[in-house]
Formats: structure tokens, sequence, C-alpha cells
């Protein structure tokens, strides 16, 4: 992925399947209805703003064992994190059948927790998604704590969801099914997710009551390809390391998306993920085994504006 999550190294381990959809293909332009089938991709224009308020709760346990004195492995974490962040967009060409959009997102300044000194400074990250779909830029992604790298991420990707449904439409009941390795660093190599998107129902939109929203449901499932008995990542075998064991996981993702305006108005993903691995030596000299359990809920929600904002 383009948008780069390695340097949030104290919560990585925590989401080590989460499936972000940066790298998906995603489209532009607007909600179009044919032979009753929509295509979700938000109407944007020029110096449009829109808000956006996110959450999580994040949980992780972590059991070892070792022949090794000193570790340095997973820890045990249990936090919860919110973040609030204005988007405007910067720019938007229309070259072909889909534009390039350039953003900006304002994140809210990380409380103070000293209490005195000057107010921080806002964070801000600059994004492009090009025409083919892809995160072109993310400038600043780098310089948020890792909470609110998490948060804006888990944002992005369901900001762009309606952008990796299928491009002809969709309409009410249908399904489909599709299958992405898991791009997330980690001890185990062969991780794909199996993944079926349901297009449930139109209904009343959570956030606008008076837009109709459509209802999308994406269960997945962790599967490993790699043999239990060897999980080996490339660069692991580059440093001597094997690795051996079992993951599995599950993920939910439930999405509201206006028939009017094409925006994720709410969307929530709920992921519990289990992991049993052995790190060793390659000549067996040193292990050490872990046991991680991971769950989180994450949420984002469309903040209306003020009359005459």
């Amino acid at each position: 992925m383009n948008a780069n999550i390695r340097s949030a190294k104290d919560l990585l381990p925590l989401t080590l399947f989460l499936p972000m959809l940066l790298g998906a293909n995603l489209g532009i332009p607007k909600v179009v209805r044919s032979d009753n089938r929509s295509a979700f991709i938000p109407r944007l224009r020029v110096g449009q703003t829109m808000r956006y308020e996110t959450g999580a709760r994040l949980e992780r346990h972590v059991k070892s064992e070792s022949r090794v004195v000193t570790l340095l492995g997973p820890r045990e974490v249990r936090r919860d994190l919110s973040t609030g962040m204005l988007i405007t967009i910067k720019d938007v060409k229309n070259t072909g059948d889909r534009p390039t959009v350039s953003a900006v997102s304002e994140l809210d300044a990380p409380d103070d927790k000293t209490g005195s000194g000057p107010p921080p400074d806002k964070p801000t990250v600059n994004f492009t998604i090009e025409e083919n779909g892809q995160l072109g830029r993310a400038e600043g992604l780098d310089r948020l704590e890792p909470e609110q790298r998490l948060a804006w991420q888990f944002w992005i990707a369901r900001f762009a969801y309606g952008w990796t449904l299928p491009a002809a439409g969709v309409k009410p009941g249908e399904k489909w099914k599709s299958e992405e390795p898991e791009e997330t660093p980690s001890p185990m190599a062969g991780l794909v997710w199996e993944r079926e998107t349901t297009y449930v129902q139109t209904d009343k939109c959570p956030i606008l009551p008076t837009e109709v929203c459509a209802v999308f449901l994406t269960d997945s499932k962790l599967k490993q390809k790699s043999s239990p008995e060897d999980t080996t990542p490339e660069d692991y075998q580059r440093q001597e390391l094997k690795t051996f064991g079992t993951a599995k996981g599950t993920n939910q993702t439930v999405s509201y998306i206006s028939l009017t305006t094409g925006l994720v108005l709410r969307a929530t993903e709920d992921v519990q993920q289990y992991m049993d691995v052995t790190v060793a030596k390659a000549d067996a000299s040193n292990q050490v085994r872990y046991e991680i359990t991971v769950t989180s809920h994450f949420e984002t929600v469309f903040v209306p504006q003020a009359a005459g904002n």
C-alpha cells in the first residue's frame, strides 16, 4: 500500500490482519442509476468540505513461551481512540471515465496532556486518489500519532468504499465474492482474505433520515494458504529465521451510502483475529512462541454541517 502503516510499531501487531482498502481500485464521479443498478461514487466538487468523526476500541492479549531471556515482542493493549477530521476537496480532474481527486484532511489537534502552552497544531494529510483508483500520495500520514494514523486509514478505506464496488453498478440483493492477500507485515506468509459482499437493502440514512441509504454488508474470513509447518515470509528467511503456526480471523463491515450524494454516512467494522506462531532461528537454537488474540471495533460517522455553513 502506498500509505505507510509500518511506523506505528506499538499498534501494528494489534491490527495484524486489518484489511485496509487503500490499494483497491477506486473510482469517482457520480451516483448513476440504470436498470435498478447504482454506482456509489461521491459527487465531489472543488472547495467542498465535509466532516467525519472516527473512533475505535482496540484490544490485544498476548501469551508467550520462549527459550530467550530477553523478549521484545508484542505487548498487551487495551485502548480507545477517537478523532475528528475536516476534509476539503482541492481539485477534481476529469481526464477519462474517472477523475483524479486531490484533497486535504485536517485532523483535530491531539490533547495537550500537560495543560500548558499554546494549543498544538492540527495535523493534516494531503492525499490524491488517481484515475485508476490508487491512493497516489498521503503526505503527512507518517507524522500522525499512531492512533490518529489508524483512524485516518480506517476513514479513507470507508470513504473510498463505494469506489471499490462493481463499475457496472449493483442492485439490492446482489452478492459477490473476492479474495485479497493480506498486505500488513506479519511473521506468517500465505494469508488471504476471502470476502463476500451483499447489497442488503435501501433504508433511511442513520445520520440524515430524510435521505435514503444503500446498506452494504461485507463478511471476510482470513485463510492460511501456507503450511502450518512452514509459514516463513521472505524477509524472515533473509534474517535466517523460520516461522510456523496457524492464523485465522473474521471481519464484518457495515456501510451506509447515501443514494443522493454517494457519500458514506456511517460505517462500522468488527474484527476478531487469532495467531499462534513460533519464530525460531533457522538452526532451531532459539525460538519464541506467541499466542495473540485481537479484537477491534471501528466506526466513522459523517457530521452534517450546520445550516448556513
